[in-house]
């Protein structure tokens, strides 16, 4: 009776392990008839992004790059977007659900370049001033030639850095943390950036700070790395580098902004905001 449940629960793994490995030997290789992408929501669709004194305008990214909930600063539905699907974002948004139903669409221009942003409403983002300002990343490897090695650059990099903000109640310190997966992954040859990620710094999964680590490498002399850092929240914030501080913002005015800045909240009622 022992031999025959050995022979029975034998042949039944062995028959687990042929179909189970059949049919991986069937499947498609990775990025072959991909399912299509979801469909934009309404929000993102809505909303035209362009350089300034450009007609052409610059496409969303068909996908959220991360998406989140935060219960304790009453946030439903959260993502971040990003416009440019080639190089560098030139502009990110932290987008949500509020609780009265408006949605908002918090701008964040990444670009070098100024761009403008027209959204349902006839809501018009003109940011005045530039906001990333890439800095030298001192003491960074040489970058690998494998992109497996080059990520693992990327986020020992990115480890490096702290953050903490100042928010209510009563100007509270909030340590933030470093989500160690970049969302977004880049080249861009315009800027002469062989890899570049963008990773989150935030408060429990709640965005606060975008950090682009870029690796680049001019003909004219040896690759080296720098970093940028952008705002997708309200607080007082405060970036350190190997435990020294490296940025900060402040608070934003009125905690929305103004359509001028190149941090601002775009809020839109429910009927024309609704996914």
């Amino acid at each position: 009776m022992i031999h025959t449940f050995a022979r029975r629960t034998g042949a039944a793994i062995a028959c687990v392990f042929f179909l189970s490995h059949g049919m991986r030997a069937q499947e498609p290789p990775a990025g072959a008839n991909a399912p299509p992408a979801s469909p934009l929501p309404s929000y993102i669709k809505s909303i035209e992004m362009l350089p300034v004194g450009v007609d052409q305008p610059i496409a969303p990214v068909d996908h959220p790059l991360y998406s989140y909930a935060d219960s304790a600063r009453i946030i439903a539905n959260g993502a971040i977007w990003a416009w440019g699907d080639a190089g560098r974002p030139a502009a990110m948004a932290k987008c949500w659900m509020n609780r009265n139903g408006t949605q908002t669409v918090a701008f964040s221009l990444t670009s070098d370049e100024r761009v403008v942003a027209r959204g349902p409403q006839n809501k018009v983002w003109r940011p005045e001033k530039l906001q990333v300002e890439p800095v030298e990343l001192p003491g960074a490897p040489a970058p690998d030639d494998k992109d497996a090695v080059r990520l693992r650059q990327l986020k020992d990099q990115a480890r490096r850095f702290t953050a903490h903000e100042f928010w209510d109640p009563e100007n509270s310190r909030f340590e933030l943390r470093l989500l160690v997966q970049p969302v977004h992954r880049y080249q861009d040859v315009k800027h002469k950036v062989i890899d570049g990620a963008v990773f989150l710094l935030a408060y429990d999964n709640n965005p606060q700070i975008l950090l682009l680590i870029e690796m680049l490498k001019p003909a004219e002399r040896a690759a080296r790395w720098q970093y940028l850092l952008a705002q997708v929240s309200s607080a007082d914030l405060h970036v350190n580098l190997d435990g020294k501080e490296v940025w900060q913002r402040g608070r934003t005015p009125g905690i929305i902004g103004r359509p001028t800045d190149f941090y601002w909240h775009m809020v839109t009622t429910p009927e024309t905001a609704a996914p």
